[in-house]
């Protein structure tokens, strides 16, 4: 029978084969992953002011300029540290921040230090530009790429006498959807076709 080894090879490929998808998602500041709901932990609670709540603050961004029209903020006093932490799964992390350059009796300077499953990662400076007023949206602030498609956890911390305004976090990641190996089923088609 001339179709037998067709129809092998039909339902080998078939075996093997695994419907994937690369997606970007975005974890957003306030309303956290789109996909699975897990919202970013801020720490401490007490010391982060929810996007334009903050009639005292003297850095307001433009709403409509940032993702979701949402931002948290913080100034972190000299000689302390406040983070915050996202959770993801994925294969690349994107950090994404509001920055501002000088502005009145504003602290505008931005020193981060970045933790990856425990790591350190990397860090972000921005010295303010005295000569203006700008405010930067969708800055990235740290970026990292080829991870293992696994659980991550990704801690941003806002050093000393720093401003952190974060807005969004994007990830990379890889699903797999039926994917079915039967390692079994070649050698049951060699015996077949034997």
């Amino acid at each position: 029978m001339i179709i037998l080894p067709f129809l092998a090879l039909y339902i080998l490929a078939q075996a093997r084969g695994c419907v994937s998808r690369v997606s970007n998602r975005t974890i957003d500041d306030f309303n956290g992953d789109e996909v699975t709901g897990v919202v970013p932990v801020y720490i401490p609670a007490n010391r982060w002011n929810v996007k334009s709540n903050c009639t005292a603050c003297h850095v307001q961004p433009q709403q409509d300029q940032a993702i979701d029209n949402t931002w948290h903020d913080t100034t972190v006093p000299a000689g302390t540290t406040y983070s915050v932490t996202l959770e993801f799964t994925g294969t690349a992390i994107y950090f994404f921040g509001i920055v501002p350059n000088s502005l009145p009796k504003t602290q505008t300077h931005v020193n981060l230090a970045f933790s990856l499953d425990g790591a350190s990662a990397g860090t972000y400076v921005h010295t303010p530009d005295s000569t203006s007023n700008t405010i930067l949206y969708s800055v990235p602030l740290f970026a990292k790429d080829r991870l293992s498609n696994e659980p991550h956890t990704l801690v941003a911390q806002a050093q000393s006498s720093s401003l952190l305004i974060f807005d969004f976090a994007l990830y990379t990641c890889v699903d797999c959807e039926n994917c079915v190996f039967h390692r079994d089923l070649t050698v049951e088609l060699g015996l077949m076709m034997g």
